[in-house]
């Protein structure tokens, strides 16, 4: 080459020697970069698809368990509201209840139920042996036991037994009546 010559730019020469119906198509370049981006496109959004599926199925499920919470949440909002109402409801009765045992307690002078005096009467064997109780009336203090003794000791005794085991501030006997037998009639008044 010498320096007049003139570069002449490059060209391709087919050499193909197969007939134009038998060759392989001509693709053009930009349709070879649209079928690799279509491919490229499908790899990643495939993936991305099925994602997204899992996301919107795991919502689902979420928008579910909330919907079963809210129900439950109302469910325990009522039963609280319930509880709660009955709650007042029994400390009202607790207050109605602890006015009618202060009333009682103030109507018996601060003693204890007539129920349980009368158990330490007639139980805890107290009644000496030959005794038998006839009859209990109330008084204005306490109450009055009447019955029947071997003699006036024994019914004496009766009277400090109720006193000393019974619990009773005064137990005293205030009439004996003999009868025929040698035994008889008493009266012990017992305050409360």
């Amino acid at each position: 080459m010498t320096k007049n010559d003139v570069a002449r730019p490059v060209s391709v020469i087919d050499l193909n020697l197969l007939p134009r119906e038998q060759r392989p198509p001509d693709v053009a370049p930009i349709a070879i970069a649209l079928g690799v981006a279509v491919v490229l496109g499908i790899v990643v959004l495939v993936p991305l698809g099925v994602r997204a599926h899992d996301a919107r199925q795991r919502a689902d499920d979420a928008e579910a368990s909330v919907a079963a919470t809210d129900g439950e949440m109302r469910a325990l909002e009522s039963a609280l509201m319930r509880q709660r109402g009955m709650r007042s409801e029994l400390d009202a009765t607790e207050a109605q209840a602890a006015a009618l045992k202060s009333e009682q307690a103030h109507l018996q002078g601060g003693a204890r139920p007539l129920a349980d005096d009368l158990a330490q009467v007639w139980g805890w064997g107290y009644a000496p042996i030959g005794t038998s109780i006839t009859l209990v009336a109330g008084t204005d203090t306490g109450f009055r036991v009447d019955g029947t003794a071997p003699d006036p000791l024994v019914a004496i005794a009766f009277a400090d037994t109720l006193r000393q085991r019974g619990g009773f501030p005064t137990a005293r006997m205030a009439s004996f009546k003999p009868a025929g037998n040698g035994g008889g009639e008493f009266s012990i008044e017992v305050v409360r």
